[in-house]
Formats: C-alpha cells, structure tokens, sequence
C-alpha cells in the first residue's frame, strides 16, 4: 500500500526527526517511534540510505541516493557475498563477472551462483 513517493517523504520524515506515529499508523502501517528527534544528514556521503529486504526494488529511482547494501536483498548471506567480493579480487579470471554480478544489487543482474 506504499509507492516511491510516499516511501521518500515518509524517510525524510524520519531522518529529520519530525516523522510522528499518525503518519505511518493513519497510512495502515505499524507506526512510528523516535527516541531522539536529532537530524540524520540525508545529502553527505556516498550515499542517503541503506537499502534491504526483499522489496528493496521499490527504492530504484529514489531521490535518497539509496545504496542496495546486500546483493539480492538477503541478508542472511550477507557474509557470502562479503567472501565472493573477496575471491573477485583473488582471482582475476572470475573478477569481472563476479563484480558484475554483485553489482546487480538493485533486484536484477545475474545472482553469483549463476556464473559459469
């Protein structure tokens, strides 16, 4: 029941510090709660938000500069991907491709036990 834009303010909300629980619960979601109300800085550094889960795609195109932190949205191999980005720089002749099958963060590309 959440689209891009939507989803955009309501984490501008949050990292202001202004997002109030009505507007996430009055929008048939759980709801909010903040403890400390301080800004988070959206526009520094290589990214504005970390990006998980298996409607993680919802995130392409967003204004937030979103980083896709695991390769195919599961988090629970997290650690995998970690040891493939590490043998791509061990070993040359898979590198490339698995780089860019890493890269293929967003939802889409070829998952790394593809590769042949």
């Amino acid at each position: 029941m959440i689209d891009l834009p939507k989803l955009d303010s309501l984490l501008r909300l949050l990292a202001d510090g202004s997002l109030q629980h009505a507007d996430v619960f009055g929008d048939h979601g759980h709801g909010a709660l903040i403890y400390n109300g301080e800004p988070l800085p959206l526009d520094e550094g290589d990214f504005g938000v970390a990006v998980t889960g298996p409607r993680r795609s919802l995130m392409r195109g967003s204004s937030l500069r979103p980083y896709f932190a695991v390769p195919f949205g599961d988090m629970m191999i997290a650690g995998c991907f970690g040891l493939l980005a590490a043998v791509a720089d061990v070993l040359p002749d898979l590198g490339e491709a698995l780089r860019a099958s890493l890269a293929g963060a967003g939802g889409s590309g070829t998952p790394p036990w593809e590769i042949t």
